[in-house]
Formats: C-alpha cells, structure tokens, sequence
C-alpha cells in the first residue's frame, strides 16, 4: 500500500472534532457492512418442557460467527448440540441489522423442529435463573464460528416440573 493510501486512511478514521483515532469492533463494523443479522423468540415453555431452535449453517465459504442472550423466569437448563439431524420447524425471520442493506442471511434458524436426534457433541451447556447466573462479559467469549454445511440444536428446557417458563432468546450473528 503506498504512503499517500496510508495517509489517506489515517485521516479518514480521525474525529473531525477533537482528532482522536475511531475505530469500532469487527461484530460493529459487520452491522455497518449489511452482514450481521438477528432473529428473536419468546414463549412460555410449559413445566418440565423444552424451546428447541433448529440452526442450519450453509454449505457456503462465509462462516456465521453467533451470539445468543437468554432471559427466563424461571431455572432452565440450555444445550448447544452440533452435527444433529432435525426436521425444521417454523421459520424465524432473519433481519439484517443495517436496516438500510438489501443483504439476506444464508444462515437459517427455526423453531420447534421436529423428527430431532440431538446427536452426542455438545458444544455448550449452561444452567440458570432461580439464583444461577448467566450474561455479560464481551462478546468474543460467547460467540462460535458455526462449522459449515452442519445442523445445530439451541435446546432450554423448564426445570420446573409445573410452573410454565417464559424464556425470550435472541440470536445475532454476521456472516463473513
């Protein structure tokens, strides 16, 4: 790159007010490229019960790099499993998180599948509410970078045996 491009770039990243070096994440910069998406579901989960997402990564070069924040009621038990096999249940529209950007999602994710074999890799597992904790931190030691052409199961299951859960998942991702 030559010295008058270099220049070119160190000026165009500076503060117009106080001159000051911005720079932004490359989870932030994703949204600003119309390349991060995210989908949302909320459900009451009935006691003992389980909410299944059924999460397909396309057989593509650009790999989704995920995210998923959790709210619930009541004590749940979540399992992220890899390499299932699913039927998809119903499908949740993805938004492109630049909402100015004609860019679609490759990655698919439904809800309630059916026909489910969860397979024996789980690649996270992780319990809460009803005292146990879960969230914060930054969004690097949360995310996975899902394996192409492969099948996930997101599965939160109602650790109360009969009191109903309200559970509201949100799942962002950027596809590069």
């Amino acid at each position: 790159m030559s010295l008058p491009r270099v220049t070119e770039i160190l000026e165009n990243s500076r503060d117009t007010y106080n001159c000051a070096f911005v720079s932004i994440d490359k989870a932030h910069h994703m949204v600003h490229a119309g390349q991060s998406f995210t989908v949302s579901h909320t459900a009451d989960v009935a006691g003992a019960g389980t909410l299944d997402f059924l999460i397909v990564a396309p057989n593509t070069s650009a790999r989704a790099h995920i995210t998923a924040e959790v709210d619930v009621e009541l004590e749940t038990d979540m399992k992220l499993y890899e390499a299932v096999t699913a039927t998809a249940g119903t499908a949740l529209p993805a938004y492109n998180r630049d909402r100015n950007s004609a860019k679609t999602a490759t990655v698919v994710i439904t809800h309630t599948p059916s026909n489910i074999t969860e397979g024996t890799t789980i690649i996270r597992a992780n319990h809460m509410g009803s005292g146990k904790s879960y969230g914060g931190g930054e969004r690097a030691t949360h995310e996975f970078i899902l394996k192409q052409n492969t099948k996930y199961l997101l599965r939160f299951k109602n650790e109360s045996a009969n009191t109903a859960n309200y559970m509201a998942v949100k799942l962002d991702w950027y596809e590069v």
